[in-house]
């Protein structure tokens, strides 16, 4: 039955208000697991991977443009400015080395009861299951970019006044 056809039958969700009351959490089934979960590692890949774009392809366009690089070079916070951009980057490296190992032990104990048994497994488990985590390191580094982006502006729009008024 669809999420549709159970909101339909179900009186409790035939809430005219338009709200989360209204709404139908769909039924994952075995059949359809594979796909809720593959949306999911999909949209969690292309975050990651704009995150550490971001993250690293801020460093390198000083690494790489002279022009930008002196003017990074001249800013009295220019090692706070690199720092968040590597913070940032870091989070999410710290994120795919947790998560990388919760979800080597959630595997490696499908087949293995004893080693399923065992603290690590059950506590790397655990780890996979928190959703927090990845909140907050996701939240964290984009803030952290946030933070160097601000910063990185304040330099160019101030040297670039002070440039135009020499």
């Amino acid at each position: 039955m669809s999420a549709q056809q159970r909101m339909e039958t179900n009186p409790e969700h035939r809430s005219h208000s338009g709200g989360l009351d209204s709404l139908v959490v769909p039924l994952v089934t075995p059949a359809n697991v594979d796909a809720y979960y593959a949306n999911y590692a999909e949209y969690a890949k292309t975050l990651r991977a704009w995150l550490v774009a971001y993250g690293i392809g801020g460093p390198v366009l000083f690494l790489t443009n002279e022009k930008a690089a002196a003017r990074l070079a001249s800013a009295e916070n220019a090692l706070t400015i690199i720092a968040f951009f590597l913070i940032g980057v870091g989070l999410q490296v710290l994120g795919t080395v947790v998560n990388k190992w919760a979800a080597w032990h959630v595997y490696s104990t499908l087949d293995d009861e004893a080693r399923a048994n065992h603290w690590p497994s059950r506590f790397w488990c655990w780890v996979n299951k928190q959703t927090w985590f990845d909140i907050l390191l996701d939240t964290s580094s984009i803030a952290a970019f946030a933070v160097a982006t601000a910063l990185l502006m304040g330099v160019f729009l101030t040297l670039g006044k002070t440039a135009s008024a020499t």
